[in-house]
């Protein structure tokens, strides 16, 4: 299966139709037992997501299930790479993770050097690859047309966000695997058009289009989003948040329900947004 469970409402309240807030604690245990149980053998998380790397410590060790884990380094700490990795691993009790990314692309360019400690975090066994959580293509750009050591790159993209689209070849090519985030653009594909801020007037109007098309192929928004993603043969994997096991239950779901369909991918070419203010959440009038 190509999801992996992103994890940051394990550790942080997050999404803007997020109106649970962080996942209790103890219900982690059985997400974790489900996800495994579902095909889901990845889990995506940070340093930066609150308490999340600790609670799945702790809720691994619960459930007995072994899963892939990527976790990224953080900005904002003096502490370089090849030990503060270390904390990561202290806290998700493990030895060694499959992917080990800066957790956005600033970190690197303000300190170029930290990439040779990338390199010895791979070498050193801590981490089977290495790589970097993006939000711009220039980044990818600069990461391939200058070798960069990268095995994985994470970058956002949904049926708004298309920014990606022509270099996802090149990427795979490249030898990058490649993650995508933000398919459900934080939830905001699920708000009826008329609960929206002003400030997203200019795609109410692909909102509830995107809803139709939905109907048309007798699926939900989910399956929808997810298909724009499943059906790309170089993503590697998609990473979804979820704030219960109902609503991973009903991702899961939905994932199945897309092999029930055959959308012709360039449906999809006409809802690209390119306004920042949307598709990057950080902009996101608060």
């Amino acid at each position: 299966m190509k999801l992996c469970l992103g994890t940051v409402q394990f550790g942080l309240d997050y999404g803007i139709n997020n109106v649970r807030g962080k996942v209790p604690e103890e219900e982690i245990p059985r997400i974790l037992k489900f996800a495994g149980d579902s095909g889901i053998d990845m889990l995506d998380t940070a340093a930066a997501y609150g308490d999340s790397e600790s609670v799945l410590g702790k809720a691994m060790a619960e459930t007995g299930k072994n899963f892939r884990i990527i976790t990224k380094y953080p900005a904002n700490t003096e502490i370089r790479p090849l030990r503060r990795i270390d904390t990561s691993l202290e806290s998700l009790k493990t030895e060694r993770v499959y992917g080990y990314l800066f957790h956005n692309y600033s970190i690197f360019s303000e300190r170029r050097d930290y990439i040779d400690d990338f390199v010895k975090v791979k070498e050193s066994g801590k981490s089977e690859k290495t790589g970097f959580s993006l939000y711009y293509p220039y980044e990818a750009e600069y990461i391939m047309k200058n070798n960069i050591p990268c095995d994985i790159v994470q970058i956002p993209y949904n049926i708004f966000d298309q920014r990606f689209a022509c270099l996802l070849p090149e990427l795979k090519k490249h030898g990058i695997e490649i993650h995508v985030r933000s398919v459900f653009l934080q939830g905001l594909f699920f708000i009826a058009p008329e609960k929206l801020d002003d400030c997203f007037d200019s795609v109410k109007g692909k909102l509830t289009e995107i809803n139709r098309l939905a109907e048309e192929y007798s699926i939900n928004t989910a399956a929808l989003c997810l298909a724009f993603a499943c059906y790309n043969s170089d993503i590697s994997h998609i990473v979804i948040g979820v704030d219960s096991l109902d609503d991973l239950r009903s991702n899961v779901d939905s994932c199945n329900l897309i092999k029930t369909v055959n959308i012709p991918c360039d449906v999809f070419e006409r809802f690209a947004v390119d306004d920042e203010n949307i598709i990057l959440p950080f902009n996101w009038r608060k």
